[in-house]
């Protein structure tokens, strides 16, 4: 069962659905043409002016499909649909299906371009980035070339400077210095060694018998006098 109604901006066409649909359908809208099928409903019409096929669409329910068609001239249409014969509705058909055949090659076509597009900018984007992580890390490299090389001087300075500074402390080091005049020898001498009659006897064991003997000083006036005569060499 269809139903179709319309008001000055829209037709609407309710198709009543005996079954669930399991599958979508395949619904084509064109400015002048309109078919719905889903086995085994199959709705075709030829519309007698045209419509704004972007802005129509078509709902499914449960129980029935609801397709809105949108006028691209406001007013209401003394007829709907064209009255074809069989010869003409066949004819119509081939031209319907060319129609088709062309808008879906062009919709595949803005597809793919689309698709290239966003590859291409998701191409552009990465190749943006690692030209930028190149950059930064180039960039790092240079600062770091350059703090080097702003060091480096100072550090040379100073080992200069030090190496300098124990070479000259290593040539005023190995300077040769005079050597001093050795006093004259003598030839003849005199020495005298005294000797003292200090006895100590270490302490015993406590095993042995006896008490260690004190530290005895002997009198300084018995220390003899001896000469050892010396030869000069």
């Amino acid at each position: 069962m269809v139903q179709i109604t319309q008001t000055e901006e829209e037709i609407k066409i309710t198709i009543e659905l005996n079954r669930l649909i399991t599958r979508k359908p395949d619904i084509v809208l064109l400015p002048t043409y309109l078919k719905f099928n889903n086995p085994p409903i199959f709705f075709e019409r030829h519309l007698v002016q045209e419509i704004d096929e972007v802005a129509s669409f078509c709902r499914i329910f449960k129980n029935e499909a609801r397709i809105v068609l949108i006028k691209k001239t406001k007013g209401i249409w003394p007829e709907i649909f064209k009255k074809l014969s069989k010869e003409e509705l066949l004819q119509k058909r081939l031209e319907v299906s060319d129609q088709v055949v062309q808008r879906n090659k062009e919709r595949d076509e803005k597809a793919l371009e689309r698709y290239e597009i966003k590859r291409r900018n998701e191409i552009d984007r990465e190749v943006r980035r690692e030209t930028a992580m190149r950059e930064r890390v180039k960039q790092f490299h240079e600062q770091a070339c350059r703090d080097a090389m702003t060091v480096a001087p100072k550090e040379t300075h100073m080992k200069t400077n030090g190496s300098n500074s124990a070479r000259s402390g290593g040539n005023r080091l190995g300077t040769p210095i005079a050597p001093r005049s050795l006093p004259a020898l003598r030839t003849a001498a005199k020495i005298c060694v005294s000797f003292s009659s200090f006895k100590y006897d270490t302490p015993k064991r406590e095993s042995q018998e006896g008490v260690p003997r004190p530290f005895v000083v002997e009198d300084m006036n018995n220390v003899r006098e001896v000469n050892i005569p010396t030869t000069a060499t």
